[in-house]
């Protein structure tokens, strides 16, 4: 069961929270007087379950990239972007990082025993690096903040950290508090859902993992290799904890349920984003249906292995059984693949009516640009558009056991099978996935390159979670891989050639192979360095000049 604790005592709180809002920066919080209120756990706990409401939530993820495209062009994937006079994560994050300080301000004058408030004070401080990190990886230096700003604050008017600051900062600030969160077997049915030890070790793994490989390749710092074994070490320890699992609660299709209602709950999430019928709710299985949270490009199609050699297809040796009817595609290919692509054919239950379905073409609603569709976070149960209640997991198991194996990789130059065994041949030995384990013989007999097979398991395992382009901005690829064509299915010279699967915006121009061409390549633009950052939006530029200089070819 859902804890309906942390979803309503967060919607309460919300809801008052944000009646009081008047300014980004400044929210008086005025639901009750201070001076009788933050006298009891109870009241820091409320005050905290605001934050569960503001974490990363379902939406269109990866078609700023390479991997997913929407039914328009993304101009940040394109290259087209322009500076923003306003950034909506820039300002909810800093309304975030307000409450966290408030409450880790508050437990300064805390009248009772601090052992009372220890565990909620520490999860504010999870989520003041949780804002802070998401800030980073979208804008690299940006103001620290830790106390709550008045209007005569000169932090108002301050300047931006460098980079090495904030990743710092936030490193130490999960150092200090994972011991002071409970494990995730020490939730009763009330807690769970609640930030745990694992939840800060994981998002300490990952902020390690993505400053020492910006490190590596972009060299804004030279320890890279000591950001890299804080990376490594806290995967470690979520993974020896024993805490977490795979998801195999669905057998076969164990991959593709985890991300929908039978998902909820799983050993798999360590930091989920919780929905519950009634009180909190969002409004995505039947967009992805529709085609309106992205569709599967070739690019990320043609990443999936054989799964009876365990090769790229495009090796001669890879048993692929190429392109001349629907099925050929997906046949003897890495399972995942159909559980994050709907092939037409495929019987399925629709979000839209309920109704166990099996099209033979995307006749119904045929919203895709590149002859794709995803499958991937499409439930199975017919409700109102706006009333879906599975959750989104921000944090999962496999990413912290990737990171082990990438962190490794970038750290020495190699990396042993017995971490192999312990990571990627982990993900891969999934029920219903069951690919062939990678090992350094088999990357080497056949011609490999281990970096881009770690790379290519990222990929695949986390498709449309959000993750492809920050990875192409820390690899330093993106001036590769962002630049060319857009691509989808192989629609002259196959069985999709007589098939309506396209929407009726898509021209169904081909390249000399008969793949689809969704965008060209001379439409497409990154500018080295502009296009690794982000601006900064104009509005705070001009409101604090002290922001100034704008990122890299800003």
């Amino acid at each position: 069961m859902k804890n309906y604790r942390i979803i309503l005592g967060s919607f309460i709180v919300s809801a008052l929270f944000l009646s009081s809002c008047q300014d980004i920066d400044l929210l008086p919080k005025d639901n009750m007087p201070d001076e009788l209120f933050w006298k009891t756990p109870d009241d820091f706990e409320k005050e905290v379950n605001w934050l569960y409401t503001r974490t990363e939530t379902f939406g269109t993820k990866d078609t700023d990239s390479d991997i997913a495209y929407e039914l328009n062009e993304n101009t940040t994937s394109n290259g087209t972007l322009i500076a923003p006079n306003t950034d909506a994560l820039w300002d909810s994050t800093f309304i975030d990082l307000r409450q966290s300080n408030m409450i880790i301000e508050k437990s300064q004058t805390y009248e009772g025993d601090p052992s009372e408030i220890e565990r909620y004070v520490a999860e504010a401080r999870f989520f003041r690096a949780y804002s802070h990190f998401r800030l980073m990886a979208k804008y690299n230096d940006i103001p620290i903040l830790t106390k709550v700003l008045t209007v005569d604050s000169p932090e108002l008017y301050g300047s931006r950290n460098k980079q090495q600051e904030v990743e710092d900062f936030i490193l130490s600030e999960l150092n200090e508090v994972y011991a002071k969160l409970p494990l995730q077997s020490e939730l009763n049915s009330d807690e769970a859902g609640r930030v745990t030890q694992g939840a800060a070790l994981a998002l300490k793994a990952r902020v390690a993992l993505f400053a020492g490989t910006w490190a590596k390749y972009h060299q804004h710092r030279s320890d890279y290799q000591q950001l890299l074994q804080q990376a490594i070490d806290a995967a470690a320890k979520v993974i020896d904890s024993g805490e977490y699992a795979l998801y195999e609660g669905s057998g076969e299709e164990s991959y593709r349920y985890l991300f929908i209602n039978a998902g909820d709950n799983s050993k798999e999430g360590i930091f989920d984003s919780r929905y519950e019928t009634d009180i909190r709710h969002h409004s995505d299985a039947c967009p992805v249906y529709w085609g309106w949270r992205g569709t599967p490009t070739r690019k990320l199609a043609d990443m999936y292995l054989c799964k009876s050699t365990g090769l790229p297809i495009e090796n001669a040796n890879s048993g692929f059984e190429g392109y001349a009817t629907i099925k050929s595609e997906y046949e003897n290919r890495d399972p995942r693949m159909k559980q994050t692509f709907l092939m037409p054919g495929t019987d399925y239950i629709s979000p839209q009516d309920g109704a166990l379905t099996c099209p033979p073409q995307f006749t119904i609603r045929p919203e895709t640009r590149t002859g794709y569709k995803l499958w991937k976070y499409m439930a199975e149960t017919s409700v109102p558009s706006d009333k879906d209640v599975y959750d989104y997991h921000i944090i999962r198991y496999p990413e912290v056991l990737l990171i082990l194996a990438e962190a490794t990789y970038e750290k020495d130059g190699a990396i042993s099978d017995d971490i192999l065994n312990k990571t990627i041949n982990v993900i891969r030995s999934r029920k219903g996935v069951e690919m062939p384990p990678l090992t350094n013989a088999f990357v080497k007999s056949n011609g490999l390159d281990m970096r881009t097979e770690i790379r290519r398991e990222r990929t695949i395992e986390l498709a449309f979670e959000g993750f492809r382009r920050d990875d192409l901005r820390r690899w330093k690829t993106a001036e590769t891989e962002l630049i060319g064509a857009i691509k989808g299915i192989k629609l002259k010279g196959s069985e999709y050639e007589n098939l309506d699967v396209l929407n009726e915006g898509n021209p169904g121009l081909t390249d000399e192979n008969g793949f689809l061409i969704v965008e060209p390549a001379e439409n497409r633009n990154f500018v080295t360095p502009k296009h690794y950052y982000y601006s900064l939006p104009l509005d705070e530029l001009y409101l604090n000049p002290n922001l100034a200089p704008n990122n890299p070819g800003w």
